[in-house]
């Protein structure tokens, strides 16, 4: 064992080691990150199957993304926009989004749904539901979302942001809105062809256990080859 005394074998010892002791971590760290998603499931599917509430009963508040509520009032449809690159079966486009105004006049942010590139930019001719008048939408509350980039030079018949970021989103229609946004999933009177509800969210438990298994594999693989390593080393010097 003295030649694996040396200097250099110590700092490969300790390079060896670290790596491993890092590699389980984030084996580790993956399979908390899954136990946090599994957690956070069960409240989105119960906030997604609970009986909707007036959204009115959540503003200023600071409900769990997916609760379900009933927004009623007016669109203001000539502050409509749209939120940059959002697929649906696999088709670029974009998130019709319109404020709503309440009865109490405060101002909702709704997305309507999806709408393709070709109606985005004029192309496409097939009209987009514009009822007037007082409506009721069933959909999922949803928190701003940080970092949206308002879209400059576009051709879009609409302007466009990059995300929901709702401070962003009254720069760029110039009025105020409330601290939350809501997906719409069912209209009354329901929507035409365009634009699309967008589905609800997928609640499975995402790559976090493969990863896990991987880190895992990766550890107990680089103890194997380095004990090799070692072997190989010491047959050498016996040989010598």
């Amino acid at each position: 064992m003295r030649p694996f005394l040396t200097p250099k074998w110590l700092v490969s010892h300790v390079f060896v080691l670290s790596m491993i002791v890092l590699m389980v971590g984030l084996g580790f760290w993956q399979l908390s990150r899954l136990d946090e998603r599994k957690d956070r499931n069960v409240e989105v599917r119960a906030a997604m199957e609970a009986e909707p509430v007036p959204v009115e009963s959540l503003l200023g508040t600071d409900p769990l993304d997916h609760t379900q509520v009933i927004v009623a009032g007016e669109y203001l449809f000539e502050h409509s926009f749209l939120v940059a690159n959002r697929t649906f079966d696999s088709q670029a486009g974009f998130w019709l989004v319109t404020p709503m105004r309440l009865a109490d006049g405060r101002v909702v942010v709704v997305s309507r749904g999806w709408v393709p590139r070709s109606w985005a930019s004029g192309r496409d001719v097939r009209e987009i539901d514009m009822t007037s008048g007082t409506l009721e939408v069933l959909g999922r509350v949803r928190a701003s979302v940080g970092g949206g980039r308002i879209g400059g030079g576009s051709a879009m018949i609409h302007p466009e942001i990059s995300r929901l970021d709702l401070g962003r989103v009254e720069e760029l229609i110039g009025i105020d809105v409330e601290d939350l946004w809501v997906q719409l999933a069912q209209q009354a009177p329901p929507l035409g062809e365009l634009p699309i509800p967008v589905p609800s969210p997928s609640l499975d438990e995402g790559p976090h256990f493969a990863y896990a298994m991987q880190w895992f594999f990766f550890s107990f693989g680089t103890v194997v080859a380095y004990v090799l390593i070692l072997r190989n080393r010491r047959r050498e010097l016996a040989d010598e």
